[in-house]
Parts: structure tokens; C-alpha cells; sequence
């Protein structure tokens, strides 16, 4: 029981630091990447694809790593209207619902080849 929620360590831990990120007011965010829409849109498709490996490290379950990684992307989305600054945004639950799509065909096509370390990693 203790391993398995071991495994939900890294998923917690990318929930709390996109979190984080999401509820930085909007001139802080401005000030950061200006107003560079490809830093932002490569920083939530980037971190999404970890959320769902991790995801899929703490379930085992593809199917399930996608759906949790789009429900916490509606969640960071939502969150952000009460973010002074900061608005919710279809396009970027779009970029991350791409993302989690992406990390669930990585996981069921390169994930039986990987190196068993890395396989490792992932599975156990």
C-alpha cells in the first residue's frame, strides 16, 4: 500500500508546482515572459506531458493518465479566474489536452521499447 502511494509523489508534486505557476497574478507573468505566447504555450504543453507520465506512473492506467491530466487542466484553467490578472482560457486547456494525447501515445507505443531502466522507471 506505502509503494503505491509512493507513486503518486511526482504527481503531486507537478499539481502543486503548475498550481503555483497558475496563480501568479497577471502582471507577474507579464513581467516574466512578456508577452511571448510560444514561451507560455511550450510551458503548459511541456508541463502537462510530465503531469501525465506522472500520472501514469501513480496509475498504470493510460486511459486514466490522459482523463486526470485533462480534468486538472479544466481545474488550473477555472482556478485562474479568481487569479487577479489572469483569465481562464479554452486554447490553453486545448494545448493541454494535446499534451496529455501526446504523453498517452508515447506511453503506448514507446513505452514497451524503452530501455528497462527507463521502463523501470515508469512502471514500477
Amino acid at each position: 500500500m506505502m509503494k503505491n502511494m509512493k507513486n503518486w509523489i511526482p504527481a503531486i508534486l507537478m499539481m502543486i508546482f503548475i498550481f503555483v505557476l497558475s496563480s501568479m497574478p497577471g502582471k507577474v507573468v507579464n513581467a516574466t515572459i512578456g508577452a511571448n505566447n510560444q514561451i507560455e504555450m511550450s510551458g503548459h504543453f511541456l508541463f502537462f506531458v510530465i503531469l501525465c507520465i506522472t500520472f501514469y506512473k501513480a496509475t498504470k492506467k493510460i486511459y486514466l493518465s490522459i482523463f486526470l491530466t485533462v480534468a486538472y487542466a479544466v481545474f488550473d484553467e477555472l482556478h485562474q479566474l479568481f487569479t487577479p490578472g489572469r483569465s481562464c482560457s479554452i486554447f490553453d486547456v486545448g494545448v493541454d489536452t494535446f499534451a496529455a494525447f501526446i504523453s498517452g501515445i508515447f506511453l503506448w507505443k514507446l513505452l514497451p521499447i524503452l530501455p528497462k531502466k527507463l521502463r523501470d522507471l515508469l512502471v514500477k
